[in-house]
């Protein structure tokens, strides 16, 4: 059941940061100056991509919940790490980004170690 929740927690997770890039790509570039970003934040918080990507995170946060409720904090938090894995498989596919080979290489060998955690 614990892998089950750690799953809900990274397809929540990853899916909420492809969503709030697209919302925040409609919104564009975030201003310097100081009253002007916090005009942006608050009408970005008025986004409903940015509201659907919260409502991830807190979904998320909730699994998450479970999990440490479940398993020892240092067998769960490496499984974190596959958040990475999951918004650069994401980004690539859906906001169609270009990733460069070592960032590849770093994803299979973050890979390779939560196998190893999991397999602990």
């Amino acid at each position: 059941m614990v892998y089950l929740y750690i799953s809900i927690m990274l397809v929540a997770v990853a899916t909420g940061q492809i969503v709030l890039k697209i919302g925040m790509s409609k919104n564009g570039e975030m201003p310097t100056g100081l009253s002007e970003g916090l005009i942006f934040l608050f009408k970005s918080l008025l986004n409903p991509l940015v509201i659907l990507s919260l409502t991830l995170a807190f979904i998320g946060a909730l699994a998450w919940i479970a999990v440490v409720s479940k398993v020892k904090l240092s067998f769960a938090y490496p499984f974190t790490s596959l958040g990475y894995v999951l918004v650069l498989l994401l980004s690539s596919l859906i906001l169609k980004e270009q990733i460069p080979t070592m960032r590849w290489i770093g994803v299979v060998v973050i890979g390779i170690g939560v196998f190893i955690v999991s397999r602990s």
